[in-house]
């Protein structure tokens, strides 16, 4: 038996690539799900989702020592699931049940996220599948957003239905917050219940994550513009001048980390920037960064020729950087490949 996807896929993008205008992929092991697009997500369901609403829930509060990012998302897991209320004749169950030939074994979406804890628990309760689920919507704190719905089945019967709801991220700690109900039936007159807490977590940023302190110069690029439409070249510029290098340089070290593994990918013809920064002109590259002007997909980040860990950046970072080279976005107006020294004036 197998879920059927009804979900129009996010077209994703893992590196900088050129890519027709209709946007790129890199495939997965699981077909892309239908999400708004701050949630990039692989489904085994049909998901339909709708805009979450409600306000802010903090997560967990902390103890008296600082947790990690990754025991906040933990807590947060575990005060998510404990949020769901067994409906009337409800039994907890040890693990998945057999119903539905194991359809609950796995959740219904899993988010495309580097980081995710993925709390679950199953039961067992009195009522058709359907029935209990509308029951559980109505019942459910109101701090959660109802996010979409789900179904599956084989040979173009449903047999299993499902529901997300969802938490206002905690920038900076906690992009995503979910909460799943999946239901199956179970025979004579019960239905197998399936409850997950998903949460996104971002590990903090490290000192290697950052353009080196030795940086005295920066090249800014715009790339041509992919298909039609798009940013035209400008540049490279070189930039010698300290407070400019380090205001640039401030700008690469506070884009946020990128948390998804997936993120949507419509079509980017707007181009896009290379910085590289080094120590002397003409030495060689201590840190590079390329990302699109709209910031799909991911910023990517090399220091002392490593990669470092995907980042989001997006037409804001970018136009900031071309006002800090002196140039406008969009529009060519330095010459194709001429040098702008941004330093003390030659003696």
């Amino acid at each position: 038996m197998t879920r059927s996807s009804g979900i129009t896929a996010l077209a994703a993008c893992a590196a900088l690539a050129a890519c027709v205008t209709t946007g790129c992929a890199v495939p997965r092991s699981q077909p892309l799900a239908r999400q708004p697009a701050t949630h990039p997500a692989t489904a085994r369901g049909r998901l339909r989702a709708a805009l979450p609403q409600g306000s802010p829930t903090a997560p967990a509060a902390p103890s008296s020592r600082p947790a990690s990012n990754q025991q906040r998302a933990s807590a947060d897991a575990a005060a998510i699931l404990a949020s769901f209320v067994p409906p009337p004749g409800a039994r907890r169950l040890a693990a998945a049940p057999a119903a539905d030939a194991g359809m609950l074994r796995q959740p219904m979406q899993t988010p495309g996220a580097f980081h995710l804890i993925d709390k679950a628990s199953w039961w067992q309760a009195p009522g058709q599948p359907r029935q209990v689920l509308g029951w559980e919507r109505s019942h459910l704190p109101r701090r959660f957003a109802y996010a979409g719905d789900a179904s599956g089945g084989g040979r173009g019967t449903w047999t299993m239905w499902g529901d997300q709801f969802t938490l206002p991220s905690v920038p900076g700690v906690l992009p995503g917050r979910y909460f799943l109900v999946e239901v199956v039936g179970a025979g004579g007159g019960q239905t197998a219940i399936r409850v997950d807490a998903q949460v996104i977590w971002l590990p903090a940023k490290t000192a290697v994550e950052r353009v080196p302190s030795a940086a005295e110069v920066v090249t800014v690029a715009f790339l041509p513009g992919i298909g039609p439409g798009g940013t035209a070249r400008l540049g490279p510029v070189t930039i010698t001048g300290a407070a400019t290098v380090r205001r640039i340089a401030a700008l690469v070290d506070g884009l946020p980390l990128a948390p998804w593994e997936w993120v949507s990918c419509p079509v980017f013809d707007g181009g896009g920037v290379r910085l590289t920064f080094r120590a002397r002109a003409g030495g060689p590259a201590l840190a590079t960064l390329s990302a699109t002007v709209n910031g799909c997909p991911p910023a990517l980040l090399t220091v002392d020729g490593k990669q470092q860990p995907q980042l989001s950046a997006g037409t804001s970072f970018a136009r900031q950087v071309a006002a800090l080279a002196g140039l406008r976005l969009p529009g060519a107006t330095s010459s194709p490949g001429g040098v702008m020294e941004h330093g003390p004036a030659p003696a």
